[in-house]
């Protein structure tokens, strides 16, 4: 076998097994853990910016509430006031009466709106603990987020700088292949899952499992250039 054929394939077996780390590598990149974890903690971050968000929602409707009792609240004080007035200055008795009679009216009426604001003041300070306590837990998803983040960034620092190493050896070994060559393995890698190479020995391909005919196992193991598998297209290097 010529010896020149025999060094492009084992450069070609050595290129795809660096290939195959690279894809490996590629792989444990994607799929490290952190990943997923901080889309978890991001999708639960908004989940908590919109119950915040309905949260400051009710205390801006209690807080309406309250300034509209407010202003009953003061009407109803200046009618007291006035009805008081109007009482201190009477003289017929069933005039008195009557206006006491008005004035009691208004006095459980001030007393409703004032346990109504009383309970609304309630309302707004539940609502602002409710979204304090939300806050506080947005901020605990944080700070678990920059924490996983800290640690992808640190594991895939370390893979990347694995990935660069054999990008280098690829280059190296891609550069001492005939460009042709590269172009055919190039093309075939993206059909083949990543196994474009594979041994021709005994006559038989060792990816298909294939025994070609006489002529067609002749021509492959004679020839002096790299053949393709009749049968499953990868690039066949041919071993005694």
């Amino acid at each position: 076998m010529d010896e020149e054929l025999t060094k492009i394939g084992a450069r070609l077996l050595e290129l795809q097994e660096v290939d195959t780390a690279r894809r490996g590598l590629a792989e444990q990149i994607e799929a490290l853990p952190q990943k997923r974890t901080v889309a978890a903690l991001r999708a639960k971050q908004a989940e908590g910016a919109q119950r915040i968000a309905l949260i400051e929602e009710k205390i801006a409707e209690a807080k309406q509430q309250e300034a509209a009792l407010s202003k009953d609240l003061a009407a109803v004080e200046a009618r007291i006031s006035e009805e008081q007035g109007h009482i201190d200055e009477a003289t017929d008795h069933r005039e008195v009466t009557a206006l006491s009679t008005a004035l009691d009216a208004l006095a459980q009426r001030k007393d409703a709106l004032e346990n109504e604001s009383l309970s609304l003041l309630q309302k707004q300070q539940d609502y602002e603990n409710l979204k304090a306590d939300t806050a506080g837990k947005i901020a605990s998803l944080q700070a678990r987020e920059q924490s996983e983040i800290a640690a992808y960034r640190e594991q895939a620092s370390a893979l990347k700088g694995e990935l660069a190493t054999l990008d280098a050896q690829r280059k190296t070994i891609a550069e001492a292949l005939p460009a042709e060559l590269m172009a055919r393995y190039d093309t075939l890698a993206t059909t083949k899952g990543g196994i474009v190479v594979t041994r021709f020995k005994k006559g038989k391909c060792l990816g298909c499992s294939i025994t070609p005919p006489t002529g067609q196992r002749a021509r492959i193991e004679d020839s002096d250039e790299i053949e393709a598998c009749p049968q499953c297209g990868r690039l066949l290097v041919v071993e005694q």
